[in-house]
């Protein structure tokens, strides 16, 4: 089934189940949306080929050279009473100024749009395709400034809300690190340091959360060779234990743009999901169609069309959307 009929099925059940206690979407910019549709009809051709066959990103040439010993266990770092992760309080009032889910706060538009968001999200975690690690999902957009982390930052509380899920939100923008500074609390050490320094013990850089089940992985010390790291096997390393040592942990990677910055389409091979941000008014369609073609459309799980303020609640498309 192409990517187009899975979208012409998600949007009817979607208007269908909208909450009644918000106002009824209004009309769709047909502009804006005939410009994603092409854009998605056309992202398969336009995917490069990897070695493989695959549509996708091309395998990183570059790889680590360095030896590593084996990476020490999730559990049982996590788990050794000395070196538990540090816990910080987010600043919820910080975050409902900017209009993000606030735990404990009201029912808003934005709350209730990422609940149907990450309903998506959670039943391909529950049915993954064959090699596809469906708990990595990546949330990325095609330049700066289209809200990748507002959507990262609030996908991952809400479904840190969940009562089967637990959520690690890794900042991977490791040139423009942003999500200690929204959530309120300040880090130094993170992802880029496990993956300079396999001594590390992996808990002493995580911070968990006030809001019960979210812990959160900064990107850490800036270095020389960000792309290189990330491509490297103790990347993959980190990854595999992620995604597999907690069968009920989702792992959402707020992402630097697809077409600024190369770390972008490293990530996005490696992910089992991948949300692209597309702002309304402003993505160009020959940005975004190029965007796409950086993403091996297999692992695409759908488009968030955001500020669509002119839109209402629940603006979608590829099931996904929010208001402002």
């Amino acid at each position: 089934m192409s990517i187009i009929e899975r979208v012409a099925q998600l949007l009817e059940p979607a208007a269908q189940t909208e909450p009644r206690s918000f106002p009824p979407r209004k009309a769709r910019a047909s502009s804006e949306l005939d410009i994603i549709e092409r854009a998605l009809k056309e992202s398969n051709e336009l995917a490069p080929v990897t070695e493989t066959g695959e549509r996708g990103m091309p395998p990183a040439s570059a790889r680590g050279t360095v030896e590593f010993a084996p990476w020490p266990s999730w559990a049982e770092e996590e788990s050794k009473p000395s070196r538990n992760a540090r816990t910080v309080a987010v600043d919820i009032e910080r975050l409902r100024q900017r209009g993000m889910i606030a735990p404990g706060g009201e029912r808003t538009a934005t709350t209730e749009s990422f609940q149907r968001i990450k309903r998506r999200i959670l039943t391909d975690v529950r049915n993954p395709k064959p090699n596809r690690p469906a708990n990595l999902v990546l949330v990325t957009s095609a330049l700066a400034g289209e809200g990748k982390t507002f959507c990262a930052i609030n996908l991952a509380i809400s479904i840190a809300l969940e009562v089967d899920h637990s959520v690690l939100l890794v900042d991977g923008d490791v040139r423009k690190p942003s999500v200690p500074e929204v959530l309120g609390f300040k880090a130094d050490k993170g992802l880029m340091d496990l993956l300079a320094d396999r001594r590390i013990d992996m808990a002493s850089v995580l911070h968990k959360t006030d809001i019960g089940k979210l812990t959160v992985l900064p990107a850490g010390t800036a270095q020389r060779q960000t792309t290189e790291l990330l491509a490297s096997d103790a990347m993959r390393d980190l990854l595999a234990e992620m995604a597999t040592r907690y069968r009920d942990r989702i792992i959402i990677f707020d992402s630097p743009p697809l077409l600024q910055a190369s770390e972008a389409g490293v990530l996005a091979s490696q992910m089992g999901q991948v949300v692209m941000v597309v702002e309304s008014g402003k993505t160009a369609e020959s940005a975004l169609k190029e965007a796409l073609s950086h993403v091996d459309s297999t692992r695409l799980t759908g488009l968030v069309l955001n500020k669509a303020a002119s839109m209402g609640l629940g603006s979608y498309y590829g099931g996904y959307g929010y208001g402002p």
